[in-house]
């Protein structure tokens, strides 16, 4: 009985003896992360396995989308779908004619695209309104401005920072490229034909030997009108381009027009905006006929948002859920009528967290996409919203379309996430900018008891500096280290 005993207190003494060598080890592992952080940045993390910094605020860039993605599932439901309409009074059309106005309403649709109103428009012909004499347009949905604010002035005119309003057809954007000609001689330009944009070229072929600091630059003329400057080094066959509008509404009327006169519907009809609905239009009598094309359902739309990291969706999505937030609270809070749409937003979000005992003291919110330079959050709110997935059944399935490590979205080719113990183990969402590196989500991680566990994190780099890659180097050596430092923090997420 004795000898049992003693290798009983043996056995404790040596298990003992285990977890301590464990948890040494991972002390130390911890500290060796903390002293690999990049020079200069402020490196915040928050996770169960290792957390600092957590008391400064941060550029989330788009973690924001994180928020974007929970505030639509909770204020505007799974069923959710953007509508667009055409209506018209049919008291006023006479032998095909339509004498009275054709209502074409917008409600920030940012999948809505010019063959849908090309759909829309054919199936009004084949209602018989076969000439129109005008066209009013109700894109008076959201106020303020269709940028938010702290987003940098010169992104303007480029398609991923493109206007986010009430009238939105194909993204707001056209698509062009640039080709290297001869040196000397101008480039090549190439731009939609038809486009609703004016974009002068005035960019000059270099010779290789001398195109080694060249830069491509966009000016803004007018309203959608651009001039491209700068040079193009004569070895570089065709550099794509995205110029988006400046000028929403103009932008669409000229697409409308366009599709009119295609369609035969005349070649002189009066388009105009209105900033409110017409009264004959809330009429429910037989008289009011109605076109409607809704877009694809919210789950849909959100899952591009997180995969692509899409912020034309993510703005449309913020601004929609503020305008139905206001629509719930005007009764108890007149002062929300006078608000822009991205401040609608802002409280909606602030509203959702409070709700949800998720700490939103001194958050600054500006946008939905992340895009601008003003938006701080804590990573514990963001950690707490991703809590919040797992214990709330109405966004567990946001956890689902999240990208993943080294296999869909804005995760693929991650180079952090290359390591094979991470490759399809992280779903997270990116949020990078000038300066930012961020990624924020979960690591999936055995459980003796649950099979699959995930594990929230949040690791937000802010402040990040980096010097120019040397050829044939694809990175360099700051964000070499970064990746190694990503890296490590996320392995410790799959460790006791």
């Amino acid at each position: 009985m004795v000898e049992v005993v003693t290798q009983f207190k043996q056995g404790c003494f040596k298990a003992t003896l285990v977890f301590l060598s464990i948890l040494i080890s991972m002390v130390a592992q911890s500290q060796t992360l903390l002293n690999n952080a990049p020079k200069g940045a402020l490196v915040i993390t928050q996770s169960d396995w290792h957390s600092q910094n957590t008391q400064y605020l941060a550029n989330p860039a788009s973690l924001m989308k994180i928020l974007t993605a929970t505030l639509a599932t909770e204020t505007l439901g799974k069923n959710y779908r953007f509508k667009t309409e055409l209506a018209y009074d049919e008291k006023t059309l006479k032998k095909d004619r339509l004498s009275g106005p054709l209502t074409l309403t917008l409600t920030g649709d940012p999948s809505f695209t010019q063959k849908n109103l090309h759909s829309l428009l054919m199936t009004l012909s084949k209602a018989g309104v076969k000439k129109l004499d005008k066209v009013e347009i109700d894109a008076s949905r959201y106020q303020g401005h269709a940028w938010s604010l702290g987003q940098v002035w010169n992104d303007h005119g480029i398609c991923f920072a493109a206007p986010t309003s009430a009238a939105m057809i194909n993204r707001n954007c056209v698509f062009g490229n640039l080709k290297a000609t001869k040196a000397g001689q101008l480039a090549h330009f190439y731009l939609t034909p038809n486009s609703p944009l004016i974009v002068e070229n005035q960019v000059v072929t270099l010779a290789a030997n001398q195109a080694e600091s060249c830069q491509i630059l966009l000016k803004v003329l007018g309203a959608n009108h651009y001039r491209l400057t700068g040079c193009i080094d004569e070895k570089r066959k065709t550099l794509p381009l995205g110029f988006s509008a400046n000028e929403a509404n103009t932008f669409f009327a000229h697409i409308l027009l366009q599709e009119l006169t295609l369609l035969g519907f005349g070649s002189e009809i009066e388009v105009s905006f209105i900033d409110h609905a017409p009264s004959w239009l809330a009429k429910t009598d037989k008289s009011v006929k109605r076109i409607t094309h809704h877009s694809t359902p919210l789950p849909k739309l959100v899952t591009r948002m997180l995969q692509r990291s899409d912020n034309l969706i993510a703005d449309a999505l913020f601004k929609a859920s503020g305008h139905q937030y206001a629509l719930n609270e005007a009764a108890d809070v007149a002062s929300l009528k006078t608000l822009d749409a991205y401040q609608k937003g802002s409280l909606a979000l602030m509203s959702l967290l409070d709700k949800n005992q998720i700490d939103s003291q001194g958050l600054v919110v500006r946008d939905g996409s992340g895009l601008s330079r003003e938006n701080l959050l804590y990573a514990t709110s963001l950690y707490q919203v991703l809590e919040l997935w797992l214990s709330h059944p109405k966004f567990a399935w946001l956890v689902e379309v999240l990208p993943i490590a080294a296999q869909s979205g804005t995760l693929k080719n991650r180079e952090s996430l290359k390591h094979d113990m991470l490759k399809g183990r992280v779903l997270a969402k990116s949020g990078s900018m000038q300066g930012v590196v961020n990624l924020a989500g979960f690591v999936q991680v055995a459980d003796e008891k649950k099979g699959l566990k995930l594990r929230p994190f949040v690791f937000m780099v802010n402040q990040f500096s980096k010097s120019k890659a040397v050829k044939p180097a694809k990175f360099s050596i700051e964000e070499l280290a970064l990746f190694k430092f990503e890296s490590g923090f996320l392995i410790q997420g799959f460790r006791p």
